[in-house]
C-alpha cells in the first residue's frame, strides 16, 4: 500500500465545497432582475399592455355624446319641366339619449379596463412562476457543475499520481483503471448537467426577452422563503391578490354592467331636428304688375321653420338575445368565482405543505446526512491508509458523498420550486 495523500485530493476538495452551500439561502437579486427584464422585454406582456391602452381609449370614447347633425337640401322642378318651383332647406338635429346609455357605456368600458389589467397581472404571475422554475433549474445545474468540476480536478490529479506510481511499480494497474473509470463517469455526468444548464439558460433568455447570453455560473442563492408565514394569513392574502379570482369577479361585474346597458338600450332615443325652408313658386298664366307698372307672372315666396321629434318604436324582444347572453355570462362568472373561492385556499394549503415538507427534507440532508457522509469518507480514507481497505472502497465512498451532495442540492432545488409554487398560489411575492 502507498501512503501518498494526493490520492485523496478529490475527496478533500469535495468536502471543502460542501459548506458553501449549507447556509440558509436568501432571495436572489438575479431572479428579480430577470423578472424585471421580462416586464420590459417580453412581447406577450407588451401585447397585453397595448390592449390596456386600447381599453382606455374605448373608455374615453364611451363617454362621447351623440354629435349634432347638420344638413342642407335643394329641390327644383326644372329637371321635370316645372319651371319656377324651388325649395331650399337647412336643418340642425340632436339625438337625446334616454335611459342613461352614456353612463352605462362608460361603466362597461371601465370594467373592461380593469379586466385587461387583471389579465396582465395574471400573465405576469404565470410568467414569473415559469422564470422562477427555470432559474432554480439553472442555479441547481450551475452548482452541480461546480461540484463536478472540483471532483473531476481531484480525480485527474489522483490519476496522474497513480500513473506515475504504476510506471515505477509502486501501484497496481487496477488502481489506475478504477480511477480512469471514475473520471469517465464524472465527465459523462458533467456533460449531461451542462446540457440541462444551457437549455435552462436559453429558456430564461426566451422568457425574459434577453438577447445576450447568460453566464453559466450563477453565484446567487436559492430563495426558500421565510418560515414564519402563517397558513391562514396566506389564504387571506391569496383571496385578495389572485388576479384570476379578480378576473372572475370582473366578468360578473361586466355581465351586470352589460345587462344595465342592454336595458337602457331598450329605451328609445329622441331625435329633435329644427329645419328652415325657403320655397319659391310661380302661378302659370296669372299676371300682376310691379311697382313700376310692368306686367309679370305672379310668384310666391315662403320662409318656413319646422321642428320635428322622432322616436323609434322598440319592443322588449329586440334586445332579448343580448339579455339572455348577459345573464348566461353572469351565471358562468359566478360559478367560476365560487369555484376559485373554494379552490384557492386548498391550492395555497397544498403548496404550503409541499414547501414545508421539502424544506424540512433539505434541512435534514444539509445538517445531518452530509456531515455524517463526510465523516464516513474520512474513516474510509484512514482505513485505506492503514491498509485495511482497497482504493475501490475509497472511490465508492467518494461516489456516495458526491451522490449525497447532489441529492442535497436537488432537495434545495425542490424546496425553492415549492416556494415559487407557494408564491404563485398566493398571487404575489412573500416577503
Amino acid at each position: 500500500m502507498f501512503s501518498d495523500r494526493s490520492i485523496f485530493s478529490c475527496a478533500a476538495l469535495v468536502c471543502c465545497v460542501i459548506p458553501a452551500y449549507c447556509q440558509d439561502p436568501v432571495s436572489s437579486t438575479v431572479l428579480r432582475d430577470l423578472i424585471s427584464a421580462a416586464v420590459a422585454n417580453n412581447q406577450e406582456l407588451a401585447a397585453l399592455q397595448t390592449r390596456s391602452v386600447e381599453a382606455k381609449g374605448l373608455l374615453r370614447q364611451a363617454g362621447v355624446k351623440p354629435p349634432l347633425t347638420f344638413d342642407v337640401g335643394v329641390a327644383s322642378g326644372r329637371p321635370l319641366g316645372t319651371v319656377g318651383e324651388e325649395e331650399y332647406s337647412a336643418g340642425l338635429g340632436r339625438t337625446i339619449e334616454r335611459g342613461g346609455k352614456r353612463s352605462r357605456r362608460v361603466e362597461l368600458a371601465e370594467v373592461r379596463v380593469a379586466q385587461v389589467e387583471s389579465e396582465y397581472r395574471e400573465r405576469l404571475r404565470q410568467l414569473s412562476y415559469e422564470i422562477k422554475l427555470r432559474y432554480v433549474d439553472a442555479l441547481s445545474d450551475s452548482r452541480k457543475l461546480q461540484i463536478l468540476d472540483v471532483m473531476r480536478a481531484g480525480n485527474q490529479r489522483s490519476l496522474d499520481v497513480t500513473k506515475a506510481r504504476v510506471a515505477k511499480g509502486d501501484a497496481a494497474q487496477l488502481d489506475q483503471s478504477l480511477l480512469e473509470v471514475e473520471l469517465g463517469r464524472v465527465d459523462a455526468e458533467r456533460a449531461s448537467v451542462l446540457g440541462r444548464l444551457e437549455a435552462a439558460l436559453t429558456d430564461l433568455r426566451r422568457l425574459a426577452g434577453l438577447a445576450a447570453p447568460l453566464p453559466t455560473t450563477l453565484d446567487s442563492a436559492f430563495s426558500l422563503g421565510p418560515l414564519d408565514r402563517d397558513l391562514e394569513t396566506l389564504k387571506r392574502t391569496a383571496n385578495e391578490l389572485r388576479p384570476d379570482l379578480a378576473m372572475a369577479r370582473l366578468v360578473e361585474r361586466f355581465g351586470e354592467a352589460e345587462m344595465r346597458l342592454v336595458d337602457a338600450e331598450g329605451r328609445p332615443d329622441v331625435a329633435v331636428t329644427a329645419r328652415y325652408f325657403k320655397r319659391n313658386g310661380q302661378f302659370d298664366d296669372q299676371y300682376g304688375t310691379t311697382s313700376g307698372g310692368t306686367r309679370t307672372l305672379l310668384r310666391d315666396q315662403d320662409d318656413i321653420l319646422a321642428i320635428s321629434v322622432s322616436v323609434p318604436i322598440l319592443t322588449k324582444r329586440r334586445n332579448l338575445g343580448n339579455m339572455e347572453a348577459a345573464q348566461a355570462r353572469i351565471l358562468g362568472a359566478r360559478q367560476r368565482g365560487r369555484f376559485l373561492e373554494n379552490a384557492i385556499p386548498l391550492e395555497v394549503e397544498s403548496a404550503w405543505r409541499t414547501w414545508v415538507s421539502t424544506r424540512k427534507s433539505a434541512s435534514i440532508l444539509e445538517t445531518s446526512v452530509l456531515p455524517q457522509a463526510q465523516k464516513n469518507l474520512e474513516i474510509v480514507q484512514q482505513a485505506y491508509q492503514l491498509g485495511q481497505l482497497r482504493i475501490l472502497d475509497v472511490l465508492n465512498e467518494q461516489r456516495r458523498l458526491l451522490d449525497t451532495r447532489l441529492a442535497a442540492l436537488e432537495n434545495l432545488s425542490v424546496a425553492a420550486k415549492s416556494f415559487a409554487g407557494l408564491e404563485r398560489a398566493v398571487g404575489g411575492e412573500i416577503q
